[in-house]
């Protein structure tokens, strides 16, 4: 009797495991997927940085997660399901610094400060005039060039992505597919100026140049591309373009368009002689005009006509880098 009831039970028990539906145990929440980043240039067929990293902000607050790519195509990340936004630029920059890295809304790049002669001579440099009125400019040094872009709503599932690119002066473009794929579209987040000077008398003579460019921005915000409201000085490299030209080219975030400070320039020139000269506050080296109606704000070209360098003085004596004495000259530019 005892051993039909055991029976009975373990026929019983058989049908009732057999009815149960098997489900897997999930140990992980929330899931992870892998994304495939992609970075697509055609806003900057030019550039050519030595690689990227991307941002990746969760909605609901916290970090930024960083990723890193030593090439400019893309790669695969591991991301929880979840929503984001996100920024991306190059990572092989030198010159600037970032802050708030931990802020989506936040996240900016600024330069360190520096001297109005430290491409000729360094950080260390001595003091040499400023344009009027400018002397109360911090100096900071130009920012490397950089490139990159935001992507804000990102919804990421097991099945795909949704996300919207975020494109400055065009229309955002939202992306719904069921791939894992989010694709970037970087453009120049940093400006290009390049500037010629005609006409230059006795430039044969120039030993070392360089100079100066006053009311420009020193940050830059990435989720906004905001630029910061404090007009800054920056120092930029000269050189001899021919026999009568100087020519130059320097990046900068640009200027804030409600900053009503001037652009004005200045040139430091160390003839073979030995002196020293500083030309500024003339009316042709006021470029504000020319920054603010260029036709293109990111490639800006600025023209300036004549320069009178002096013939060398005869045995002058040789160039001593700590003297301080520059010899002004405020109306030697020729319109």
């Amino acid at each position: 009797m005892k051993r039909l009831y055991y029976l009975f039970y373990i026929a019983a028990m058989t049908l009732v495991l057999a009815s149960c539906e098997h489900k897997e145990l999930c140990y992980h929440h929330p899931h992870t997927v892998t994304i495939r980043v992609e970075f697509d240039w055609r806003d900057a067929p030019q550039a050519d940085p030595d690689g990227m990293c991307v941002y990746f902000y969760p909605l609901e607050g916290g970090s930024g997660q960083r990723f890193d790519f030593n090439n400019t195509t893309g790669g695969e990340v591991d991301l929880k399901v979840g929503k984001y936004r996100v920024i991306c630029f190059n990572n092989d920059t030198e010159a600037v610094q970032f802050f708030n890295t931990d802020d989506f809304m936040t996240h900016g790049v600024f330069t360190r400060e520096g001297n109005v002669l430290e491409p000729i001579y360094g950080n260390g440099a001595n003091y040499a005039p400023r344009a009027a009125d400018t002397e109360d400019e911090r100096v900071v040094i130009c920012p490397d060039m950089m490139w990159g872009c935001t992507a804000t709503d990102i919804d990421v599932t097991e099945d795909g992505v949704s996300y919207i690119c975020v494109k400055p002066g065009d229309d955002d473009v939202k992306v719904s597919n069921d791939e894992l794929v989010i694709t970037l579209f970087p453009h120049e987040l940093v400006c290009t100026y390049t500037y010629e000077v005609r006409n230059v008398t006795n430039l044969k003579h120039m030993t070392q140049m360089c100079g100066t460019i006053s009311g420009m921005s020193g940050i830059l915000t990435f989720s906004t591309e905001e630029l910061g409201r404090e007009p800054v000085t920056l120092p930029f490299e000269a050189r001899a373009g021919g026999e009568s030209t100087v020519v130059g080219k320097f990046y900068t975030f640009g200027h804030h368009l409600e900053n009503p400070d001037p652009h004005k320039m200045v040139f430091y020139v160390v003839m073979d002689d030995g002196a020293k000269y500083c030309y500024k506050d003339s009316e042709n080296l006021d470029v504000t005009e020319q920054v603010h109606n260029a036709p293109d704000f990111r490639h800006v070209h600025l023209i300036i006509d004549g320069l009178n360098l002096p013939d060398p003085i005869e045995n002058g004596h040789g160039f001593d880098p700590s003297v301080d004495d520059w010899e002004i000259v405020e109306d030697d530019i020729i319109l």
